[in-house]
């Protein structure tokens, strides 16, 4: 017998746009194919708490699902905390529902002793849902409750399952910028020394079919009338060229959307590129992440400064817009770097750089340890809340001057990276498509 579920999205922040809850998508899938009821709620797409009080006098569930997509805003000159939201959402729920709460999602999962301690849940679950939610609720349905409350998943033990959107939630995300997400792909091979994903998702890449993805993308075209996909990969253009697979379905299928995505600058060939092109690809954004080689081996990145202007000279060749995410302040970082730095950015023609001052420590990453060894925090540093090393090297004062005066007038150069959260709401309540950002290479052009 199956179990009624409510699967609830807490994230309600909109940097740099609203994202669809794609999560929870794939857990709705995972729990109709296994025989249980579900429903969800998303509290941006339906206007917060008040609308749930409803929901839950309605229906006795006999699971309720929390996922928390993000710990903070990972910038440090808007460091905007969100577990106070998470809080208030759970005793909200607690108010009408004594059903087990579950939690879920990325943040849960870098931190989930912690924040199941805080939120007095009853069971949590680390990494990817689909196997292990749909195991608890046929527990719970059983009536047998797991003595074990942190539940940790094996990256791909359930394979990938449907998908299921919902039709009201998207409209809400359409109306604000036309996009919807697809994921082709989890896991991630590089040792970048802050990122969480190989903490998430593991470091071997789990792969859907190509002709999947490609009916997955026009399906969410024509079903739920997205104008624009964004794929969610940590790294869209692998090693392996399963990225190259993806297109070639989707010029197979005739596929008229445009499309967006994370890329590392590497792996990727003019010929390469113009069959993203023609496959949908409408711009780039590419994790950079420093401006030279020094801090570039800092953060571990496996690459050099040349290899991105190598990477920008091939999307400017094929007029694809480009954007670059860099971070500032990290580990080996002085007033030398950022000079040089900031010389190198001006090479990165007909693009939009997007700058970040320090790197939010997370638990498990190569920079939690370096950061202690570089003295900047001590072991016992609670990381919940929002904590930025920055390298002792140089002041962050300093750091931010250096960043403003040289992009001063820029309308490409973008510091702080919040400056155009006000600017891309205004453009997507006026009916515009897409990231954004794009807007300001075009205008370059």
């Amino acid at each position: 017998m199956g179990l009624d579920c409510l699967l609830v999205s807490t994230n309600r922040v909109v940097t740099p746009f609203p994202v669809y809850p794609l999560g929870v998508a794939h857990l709705m899938g995972a729990l109709e194919e296994t025989g249980h009821r579900a429903q969800h709620y998303d509290l941006l797409a339906r206007g917060g708490l008040d609308g749930l009080a409803g929901i839950l006098e309605d229906h006795d569930f006999g699971l309720i699902g929390l996922s928390i997509r993000n710990l903070d805003t990972v910038d440090s000159t808007a460091p905007d905390a969100f577990m106070e939201g998470v809080i208030e959402t759970v005793a909200f729920i607690r108010r009408y529902s004594r059903a087990p709460l579950v939690l879920g999602g990325p943040a849960f999962s870098i931190m989930p002793e912690t924040i199941l301690e805080l939120l007095r849940a009853d069971y949590g679950i680390v990494g990817e849902g689909e196997e292990m939610l749909p195991w608890l609720a046929g527990e719970l349905a059983a009536g047998r409750r797991p003595a074990e409350k942190i539940l940790r998943s094996k990256p791909g033990g359930a394979g990938w399952r449907k998908v299921v959107y919902d039709q009201a939630i998207a409209d809400h995300y359409l109306a604000w910028g036309g996009m919807l997400n697809v994921q082709t792909k989890r896991g991630c091979p590089y040792r970048c020394s802050y990122c969480s994903y190989p903490v998430l998702e593991g470091r071997t890449y789990r792969c859907r079919e190509p002709e999947e993805v490609a009916a997955e993308v026009i399906r969410v075209g024509s079903e739920y009338g997205a104008k624009c996909i964004f794929f969610t990969d940590s790294v869209f253009n692998d090693a392996r060229g399963h990225y190259l697979e993806v297109a070639e379905a989707l010029v197979r299928a005739g596929n008229k959307t445009p499309w967006c995505g994370y890329f590392r600058p590497q792996n990727l060939s003019a010929e390469g590129l113009a069959l993203l092109k023609r496959s949908g690809l409408s711009a780039m954004e590419l994790g950079t992440d420093a401006a030279c080689d020094t801090t570039l081996a800092g953060l571990r990145k496996d690459f050099t400064f040349a290899e991105v202007l190598r990477i920008n000279e091939l999307a400017v060749e094929q007029e694809i817009p480009c954007a670059h995410f860099v971070i500032f302040g990290g580990p080996d970082e002085t007033a030398r770097t950022v000079a040089e730095g900031l010389a190198n950015i001006e090479k990165l023609d007909s693009s939009v750089v997007f700058a970040f001052t320090g790197i939010r420590v997370l638990p498990g990453t190569a920079m939690h340890q370096r950061a202690i060894d570089d003295g900047v925090m001590a072991a016992e540093q609670p990381l919940l809340e929002p904590f930025f090393y920055f390298s002792p090297h140089l002041r962050e004062e300093e750091l931010d001057r250096a960043i403003k005066e040289a992009w001063r007038g820029r309308f490409d150069r973008i510091y702080p990276s919040s400056e155009l959260q006000e600017r891309v709401t205004r453009l997507h309540s006026k009916g515009h498509v897409g990231p954004m950002w794009d807007m300001l290479v075009r205008r370059r052009r």
